[in-house]
């Protein structure tokens, strides 16, 4: 994965579900979430209170400062983004560190009258950073739209409502196995959800130094060129130039080509010199050669 610009914001603590509901209702042009979340209209009001600091400030060591104040108030948010984008291959602080950097562009492109809320704004633009990584670093092959919403989905699921103790098969204690529990509460087929689990194996492919089962690299498990394929082309050019010998120069060719004979056991074969015989292939040669030009 390429480096990733270093941003001036903290580390960022693990998402919770209040920030994957404030990040879904800000996409649909809610403002519900802020309502639900402790403190989250005072923060609405400091960031659009230091957003106006940043249309109207002219100092560029006091502009810088002021975004750096916004990209702190939203931090939170970023995260949940990235949250979204979990168990597909990307690891997870570098997931943030993407979403982080989106708010910096949205912060940076913000500009009065855009919308009535930061985060409006804000959120597309986090998302568009990820998207766009995945698009171009992640997936080898790219799944469809249903089975990507669908494991962002299973994603957001698994860490709102971990499940509870397992066994090694991954049942619960009423028997029921974690795909049936995620397939009912997502309204999907447990084969969707094995189809969604699958899928991450799509972005980040297996190497060719893994161990395969036979106790040795992948690698060493592929066959090789096999040069009779390589003939095949070859074989059937020959078998139409023999047509246009005959009987008695397709037996010499054969004693000769695939038996292996000598001159001289093809003499005695056939009743003729030494000499004759080589005289024979000269000519015969020299037949097919104009039978393969013509």
């Amino acid at each position: 994965m390429s480096a990733l610009p270093v941003l001036p914001v903290e580390p960022v603590a693990t998402p919770r579900p209040q920030h994957i509901r404030l990040v879904v209702d800000h996409r649909r042009g809610q403002g519900s979430a802020d309502r639900q979340q402790p403190g989250a209209g005072d923060r609405r009001e400091r960031v659009r209170a230091l957003l106006e600091k940043v249309a109207e400030c002219t100092d560029p060591q006091e502009l810088k400062a002021l975004r750096d104040q916004v990209v702190l108030e939203c931090r939170g948010v970023a995260s949940a983004v990235a949250a979204r984008y979990r168990g597909r291959g990307v690891d997870r602080n570098d997931l943030e560190q993407l979403a982080n950097l989106g708010l910096v562009k949205a912060v940076r492109r913000w500009q009065p009258g855009r919308s009535e809320d930061f985060l409006q704004f804000a959120v597309p633009t986090i998302a568009g950073e990820i998207k766009r990584y995945f698009r171009d670093h992640s997936a080898a092959v790219r799944p469809p739209r249903r089975i990507q919403e669908l494991r962002a989905a299973l994603t957001s699921s698994e860490d709102e409502r971990p499940v509870g103790s397992a066994d090694d098969d991954g049942h619960a204690a009423d028997g029921r196995s974690d795909d049936a529990r995620r397939a009912e509460e997502l309204g999907v087929s447990e084969a969707a959800i094995r189809e969604a689990r699958e899928a991450v194996r799509l972005c980040r492919p297996i190497s060719l130094d893994a161990q395969s089962g036979w106790g040795c690299p992948i690698a060493d498990t592929w066959g090789s060129e096999d040069e009779r394929i390589t003939q095949i082309e070859d074989r059937m050019t020959v078998q139409v130039l023999m047509r246009s010998l005959s009987p008695r120069e397709r037996e010499i060719v054969r004693m000769r080509f695939v038996e292996g004979m000598s001159q001289a056991r093809i003499g005695e074969c056939i009743g003729v010199s030494q000499m004759q015989v080589s005289r024979l292939l000269r000519s015969i040669t020299s037949k097919l050669y104009q039978e393969l030009a013509s």
